[in-house]
């Protein structure tokens, strides 16, 4: 029994390939294609697996965190209001600040 499949097997490959038909020269078009295609998808793959070894995504959304508190802070001073509520707010953002900063740096 096991010579059988030991024979099968070697005799499989030798088999489909005699039934394969013949590369005509119509399908370069084809396979330049196909080789483009390839070559996209392992560029997709690869830049996605380097921004995240490098942690760029990461570094990204740290970066719009802080526009978006930078913005509510320039919102906050120019609106006119009471200077001691006005000071209590910016002590607050620039806390939320300082606090979102060093957990970037840091991770804590």
């Amino acid at each position: 029994m096991k010579k059988i499949t030991l024979v099968s097997f070697a005799l499989t490959p030798i088999v489909l390939f005699a039934q394969v038909p013949a590369p005509s020269s119509a399908g370069g078009f084809g396979s330049v294609l196909m080789i483009l295609l390839i070559c996209a998808i392992i560029f997709i793959a690869c830049r996605e697996l380097l921004c995240w070894y490098y942690k760029i995504n990461k570094m990204v959304s740290n970066q719009e965190e802080i526009i978006r508190l930078l913005k509510k802070i320039a919102n906050e001073s120019n609106t006119p209001t009471n200077n001691t509520k006005l000071g209590d707010e910016k002590k607050e953002v620039l806390k939320e600040l300082v606090d979102s900063t060093k957990f970037m740096v840091t991770g804590k």
